[in-house]
């Protein structure tokens, strides 16, 4: 051979060890050199994997190019390929080893790959794990530098495949071989499958539907969510719920507007407080009913429960979604809230009524704005905050929207923190007024008359029940809430432990999966039970007869009937003297007032208690308004001042100044005026009525000051007082013989003295 031929080669070869190590080349690396192309292989620290250089044929004028990754391999014999396809594509190439997996032949790979198909039934896992299924299970392989060499999938593709597959990650689908680690999948490695295009799409495993929300992704498993119909709970189940919800619902929205009703017949007698609040918290219950009962409707349930997607509702309100599910969350949440604000109220005025007798009912209605202020703002707060959170969602088994169905805690925080407040203060001041009344009851056996004392054991009854039936109710609501928080996991662990089973039972058909543990139904009955058994509650206040009196005038008037009327009670002396002391007010603003002797109508709750009714006499009947004397009437105004010290207008005539210090008043008179007197005879038919209508009788008793001594004043005042006070008795009496003797038994009184 030609030695210039010798020489030349010699220079070639030194040159290129020259380069290689002046470029930090390994000298452990297998270097082939063919047509003035270089690969060569670098061993990975630690492992039996080498790096595949090539030389980069990439022009250096594109630095912005993407960079070439250099493939990974490892040593192992090569094998034509017995399938050219690989879950349903093709295979660019035709040589494959089987020492990547623990299986001995590729009819074993192949087996396996096929029950790998069942991954279609977890989408986005399905999606990223083909290409990492193929390069492990039938990699490249191929004679480098003289030895077979596999090519190895990367760290990279077998990462992706953690996050949508993490539910079968310590499942058989991924036995130890398919584990992330850097031995197994060197890092930053080309692999040619990663180029292969796979068919992506797939199917959920039911229950579980598609979505592509997701907030609605069942956990661990993207692309598939739980649907509207809540899988923790049989059809049957659902059934049953939804016909207590109806039932309930009904009864209670219909007690609700009979309460309701009741008082708006006779709203003169039944529009003062504290029974007014139980008007208010049956219009709210009869509200939440109402939102209970819209799910009733042709397909409302799934119209407010489910999205379009059809999962269910979560974090409402969303811009994709129709306000339905929100509606019915304010009109449920906003309006049992405001009813438990009302009952807050309800015991605090029915608490305040018997610490100021005679001045209470003053005192309460100058608060009604606050009360309302109140009721009204609170749950409006907690309502908002609610949908700002978007802890609104919804429950294919109530069939309502609600607040946190899914987040418990915020649940605790927006409905069972204000319950537990409603059941502190309401049961604080229910405690407290019975205990007065109690109190009453006890201290004053020989001052109270035996119908009020029977009328004070009976409140005393009414709310000492009320006050133990709200605390079983909300105590019972606690427990149900609680018992839900403390197995919440348990059942969602149960689920997802089922779909695990069932996904090993398609690529394992011999293995049984259970249902596990679900939540009890017995115990969400209770609960919702609870819920409307409250409302019914709230509506039994008017269970009275007072309000089946109400009932009967309205029905008589209603119906044009001719029924026996009610004998209207005549109001006590001590009555009229609370009357014009409680009006004082308007005496003092107007200069005048007109006091009705007829006896108030009962409010349909029956909560109006008057214990400073005297004890009942063996002639009780002589203390009856109609027995009212007209020396009686003129020292009225003396009772109030004695009452109460009243304090007049100084620019108005002191009617109610009548009284001995009369003798210091510079201009006062005293104004009676019979107004009006009817009495309706229904005592030998019902049609036969008698009306007595006695003119206005108006007598004035004054004296102007003389210029004169005192002594004279002082006569005169007395020689007036004696004149005029006789004949005055004298003609009111005689006026009111008259229209009383024209019945013995009326059915109807109403006598006004006017005050100027």
């Amino acid at each position: 051979m030609n030695p210039w031929r010798w020489l030349s080669w010699l220079v070639t070869i030194l040159t290129c060890r020259a380069s290689q190590f002046e470029n930090g080349g390994d000298k452990n690396s297998i270097t082939d050199m063919s047509d003035n192309v270089t690969e060569r292989l670098e061993i990975i620290n630690g492992t039996p994997n080498y790096k595949l250089i090539k030389p980069d044929k990439s022009t250096q004028w594109f630095p912005e190019r993407e960079i070439k990754l250099d493939s990974c391999v490892r040593r192992a014999r090569c094998e034509p390929l017995n399938k050219t396809s690989c879950l349903g594509s093709k295979l660019p190439y035709d040589k494959t080893s089987v020492h990547l997996t623990f299986y001995d032949n590729q009819y074993q790979i192949q087996t396996q790959l096929e029950l790998y198909r069942e991954l279609i039934n977890v989408p986005n896992c399905w999606a990223v794990i083909q290409p990492l299924l193929c390069s492990t299970f039938m990699p490249k392989c191929e004679r480098i530098l003289g030895q077979d060499m596999v090519y190895l999938p990367s760290y990279e593709m077998c990462k992706i495949t953690m996050e949508p597959c993490s539910i079968l990650y310590n499942t058989s689908y991924f036995p130890s071989f398919l584990k992330c680690n850097t031995t197994l999948f060197p890092s930053r490695c080309e692999n040619a499958v990663r180029e292969i295009k796979f068919n992506t799409s797939g199917k959920c495993l039911p229950p579980l539907i598609h979505t592509d929300k997701p907030l609605h992704f069942y956990e661990g498993i993207s692309g598939c969510g739980l649907p509207c119909r809540d899988p923790l709970y049989t059809e049957d189940e659902h059934q049953q719920i939804h016909r207590l919800v109806a039932w309930g619902a009904g009864v209670c929205l219909a007690l609700n507007l009979l309460t309701v009703a009741t008082f708006l017949i006779d709203w003169r007698s039944a529009n003062k407080y504290p029974a007014l609040v139980i008007f208010y918290i049956n219009v709210c219950f009869a509200v939440a009913s109402m939102g209970w009962l819209i799910q009733f409707g042709v397909g409302s349930r799934d119209d407010i429960v489910c999205s379009k997607d059809g999962t269910r509702r979560q974090g409402e309100p969303s811009a994709e979604e129709n306000l339905s599910c929100v509606v019915v969350f304010v009109l449920v949440y906003y309006f049992m809230m405001a009813a438990c604000v009302w009952f807050v109220i309800f015991t605090y005025a029915w608490h305040m009524s018997f610490r100021a007798l005679g001045k209470i009912q003053d005192r309460i209605d100058k608060k009604a704005a606050y009360f309302h202020l109140v009721a009204w703002s609170l749950p409006l707060i907690l309502t908002i905050a609610t949908m700002a959170f978007g802890e609104v969602d919804g429950s294919s088994v109530t069939g309502i929207c609600f607040v946190g169905y899914v987040n418990h805690p915020m649940r605790a925080a927006l409905l069972l923190a204000p319950l537990s407040v409603v059941l502190a203060l309401g049961g604080y001041f229910l405690l407290r007024g019975v205990f007065s009344l109690i109190a009453v009851r006890v201290s004053s056996k020989d001052v109270i008359s035996p119908r009020a004392a029977n009328k004070i054991r009976q409140t005393i009854t009414r709310c000492s029940l009320t006050a133990a039936l709200v605390a079983v109710f909300i105590c019972v609501t606690f427990a149900c809430h609680i018992y839900e928080f403390r197995n919440a996991e348990l059942w969602k662990e149960a689920f997802k432990k089922n779909i695990i089973c069932r996904l090993e039972a398609l690529k394992e058909p011999e293995k049984e999966c259970s249902a596990g543990v679900r939540p009890s139904v017995s115990v969400l009955q209770l609960r919702l039970l609870c819920c409307f058994a409250a409302g019914a509650l709230m509506a039994s206040w008017t269970w009275t007869a007072a309000a089946a009196a109400a009932w009967r005038r309205y029905a008589a008037r209603k119906c044009g009937c001719s029924v026996e009327a009610e004998v209207s009670r005549r109001a006590r002396k001590h009555e009229l003297i609370a009357r014009a002391y409680r009006r004082r007010g308007e005496f003092a603003a107007r200069g005048r007032l007109s006091i009705s002797l007829g006896g108030s109508r009962q409010d349909p709750v029956g909560l109006c208690i008057d214990p400073t009714s005297p004890a009942d006499y063996p002639d009780d009947a002589k203390h009856e308004s109609g027995e009212l004397s007209s020396s009686w009437a003129a020292t009225l105004p003396r009772f109030v001042r004695r009452r109460d010290a009243l304090v007049l207008p100084t620019h108005t005539h002191h009617s109610l100044s009548s009284t001995p210090d009369r003798r210091n008043s510079q201009d006062s008179q005293i104004s009676i005026s019979l107004r009006h007197v009817s009495v309706e005879s229904r005592r030998n038919s019902l049609d036969s009525q008698l009306s007595v209508k006695i003119a206005e009788m108006k007598t004035k008793v004054g004296r102007r000051r003389p210029k004169h001594s005192k002594a004279k004043r002082k006569a005169r005042a007395a020689s007036t007082r004696k004149e005029s006070t006789p004949s005055i008795e004298s003609q009111i009496s005689r006026y009111w013989l008259q229209a009383v003797a024209a019945n013995n038994d009326p059915s109807r009184e109403e006598v006004k003295f006017s005050f100027d």
